[in-house]
């Protein structure tokens, strides 16, 4: 297993990939909703990539407004003329789609979850060129303890060129699912720092220390538990609010978390000081963000074996210059580095209450702790040297040079 986060193997990499010919090359990128609420980080990662220009199949393009600058076109499997097809060719590519994609003459493809590979095997086939699968969560975590996706993976771990992890543990995970060592790479995902504005968090004298936690309704974002933290801190005498952002996405289970985190909340007589949005534009959040002085994201792992990769979110707030409470979860403690001793158990909702009331009883931490996490971002998650190691490792593969 290869690191790419400015460790021995992104060197490596970098060293041995081709130099530029001038001729931008192009990557096919495949993935199944481009680009949804929750995975705008996907967007962010593609746009900054140097030399393999991407674009985008995706089975279903969404929010285009918002993200606009990447070429994309929808492959959308449940429309009549497409269901017909596969009926009659067994899932062989559609011919309107292998025309488009001939057009931009891809010499990578780079499908994006573990479950979007599975159904790419016939379109690499037909394409014959070098293949990259990214795994970023419960692709790895919770289908890989089924025993059909098992079989799925193995035989994909066999065809695939090549797998990114966003961290050593999920390329340890990937590993004991089957996947040949020396074929995982770990590339992490980076911010446009630049781009999202930041902020010193000042908690004034007689103000409510304001907590934000964002995402989707899911029993692994541990939001229960961020509710029975605020509960805590606030028995302890700490003056607060907590706002929610986020909503159910569909899968099973969302629902049932969601209800059962607002009955936490009537239950612990919380409703005065706890206000909700569903998603919003990122634009959006960002600003409550900046209105916020405490991010909490307290991950945990579900019941099913469902876990995060790199909650992106969290990364995203790091970098607003905003202080962070999450837990030692999956690859969590990779992105915090030197940071991972602030991190808490999973489910502990007394250790949450205590780095709000030292927060709140020492204000000043916010703003220093805020900057070396902001720091922290810049200097080992920038999204212009991820994506800029992306591109090495596509220069690697065509070159040979990788394996």
């Amino acid at each position: 297993m290869r690191h790419c986060a400015g460790g021995p193997a992104s060197t490596l990499l970098r060293t041995k990939a081709p130099q530029p010919s001038g001729k931008p090359a192009s990557a096919l990128q495949r993935c199944d909703q481009f680009v949804g609420r929750t995975i705008n980080w996907l967007y962010d990662h593609l746009r900054c990539v140097p030399r393999h220009t991407p674009f985008v199949l995706s089975d279903t393009i969404t929010n285009r407004q918002e993200f606009p600058l990447l070429e994309a076109r929808s492959c959308n499997p449940n429309r009549f003329a497409r269901r017909v097809w596969r009926r009659l060719t067994q899932d062989k590519p559609y011919p309107l789609d292998t025309r488009w994609i001939r057009r931009f003459r891809p010499g990578i493809l780079h499908s994006h979850f573990g479950y979007v590979a599975v159904g790419d095997c016939r379109l690499h086939t037909s394409l014959s060129i070098p293949w990259l699968v990214s795994f970023y969560g419960a692709d790895v975590y919770e289908l890989g303890r089924q025993a059909d996706w098992r079989d799925e993976y193995a035989r994909l771990f066999e065809q695939a060129t090549l797998f990114l992890a966003l961290g050593p543990e999920m390329g340890a995970r990937l590993e004991a699912l089957g996947c040949p060592r020396a074929k995982i790479v770990v590339h992490p995902l980076g911010v446009d720092i630049d781009a999202l504005p930041s902020r010193q968090r000042l908690l004034g004298r007689g103000s409510p220390l304001r907590i934000l936690c964002a995402g989707t309704f899911r029993e692994k974002k541990g939001i229960e538990y961020a509710v029975r933290g605020v509960a805590q801190a606030r028995r302890l005498g700490v003056d607060l609010h907590l706002t929610l952002v986020g909503d159910v996405s569909g899968k099973r289970g969302d629902l049932a978390t969601k209800e059962a985190v607002f009955r936490e909340i009537d239950r612990l007589h919380m409703n005065d000081v706890v206000s909700h949005h569903p998603f919003v534009p990122f634009d959006q959040l960002i600003q409550i963000a900046l209105a916020s002085h405490v991010f909490l994201a307290p991950s945990v792992t579900s019941h099913d074996g469902d876990a995060e990769g790199t909650p992106f979110v969290i990364q995203q707030m790091m970098a607003t210059g905003m202080p962070v409470i999450s837990t030692v979860h999956s690859d969590i403690p990779f992105i915090f580095g030197e940071h991972r001793h602030r991190l808490v158990r999973e489910r502990d909702a007394d250790a949450i209450a205590a780095q709000l009331a030292r927060y709140a009883a020492e204000p000043e931490k916010l703003v220093v702790e805020g900057a070396a996490l902001r720091q922290r971002i810049r200097t080992a998650f920038d999204v212009r040297a991820r994506a800029a190691e992306l591109s090495d490792i596509y220069d690697g593969v065509l070159a040979g040079r990788v394996l």
